[in-house]
């Protein structure tokens, strides 16, 4: 866990949760490390809150009553404002929390969540120095009219990227703004099944300097057929551009729509 006070301090977060033991858990994890925790139990007092004061991050609950974190997303868009935000998630909620990504949001963490399951997205939220930068990611999404060509790239902002080949199989790599806020890489978990991934979940972990770990969310299902034993033996060399996973891919159409595009 990283001690840096460039990122701790003054900084402001914004829990928003229908739950008082969301916020009890929220305070008690981010307060011990100097953050400043405000909460509120509705998206319109969040909305209210972020219109007249200022916010570093955004932890928002997915499911709520009367506007979700998808709407609150959206209304956040219109007011122009660029806080980033992380969602909460329930586990039948994973294919919303991959559309939220798509739609502006950092990152998501599923209920129940550990301490560390928490921390790392939120370092990373807080060291972006323009929060929602997208990197090479493209803003369209694809749709059922637009079928993949080999080549196309998919990418799960802020997580991941999966390119088509041209013999149907996927490579799977990491997204720019992930590794600007990850740090230098220190070594890298494979899979915990290194024969399947899943989308929306965690397919590879980034050992960093300072003790943090941070979960690589998988941007399409499928069978994994190779590694890249050399990025594996010296991560330190990754670059956005690096493929990690050749993947053959089990529901490609169905979860392509989810992803943004560049062709």
């Amino acid at each position: 866990m990283s001690n840096d006070p460039a990122h701790m301090g003054a900084k402001r977060i914004l829990v928003i949760d229908d739950e008082e033991v969301v916020h009890a858990s929220l305070r008690k994890i981010l307060s011990r490390l100097g953050y400043r925790v405000d909460a509120v139990f509705t998206a319109a007092e969040g909305i209210d809150k972020l219109g007249r004061e200022q916010f570093d991050l955004v932890i928002t609950d997915l499911m709520m009553p009367a506007m979700s974190g998808i709407d609150l997303l959206d209304k956040m868009s219109k007011m122009g404002s660029s806080v980033p935000v992380i969602m909460i998630t329930g586990y039948p909620t994973i294919r919303t929390a991959v559309q939220a990504l798509r739609l502006g949001a950092m990152d998501y963490v599923p209920k129940p969540f550990t301490r560390k399951e928490l921390l790392s997205p939120v370092q990373r939220a807080l060291r972006l120095v323009q929060p929602g930068a997208a990197g090479d990611e493209p803003d369209a999404a694809v749709g059922p009219g637009s079928p993949l060509q080999p080549g196309d790239v998919l990418f799960l902002p802020h997580h991941a990227w999966a390119r088509l080949d041209e013999d149907g199989t996927v490579l799977v790599g990491i997204e720019e703004t992930f590794l600007q806020a990850a740090g230098a890489i220190m070594s890298m978990t494979p899979p915990e099944d290194i024969q399947l991934i899943e989308q929306g979940y965690v397919g590879l972990t980034l050992h960093t300097a300072g003790d943090e770990a941070h979960g690589v969310a998988m941007p399409i299902s499928g069978h994994v057929i190779a590694c890249n034993v050399e990025a594996f033996q010296s991560p330190a060399t990754i670059t956005p551009r690096t493929w990690l996973l050749r993947v053959i891919p089990s529901q490609l159409p169905a979860e392509s729509v989810l992803l943004a595009r560049r062709s």
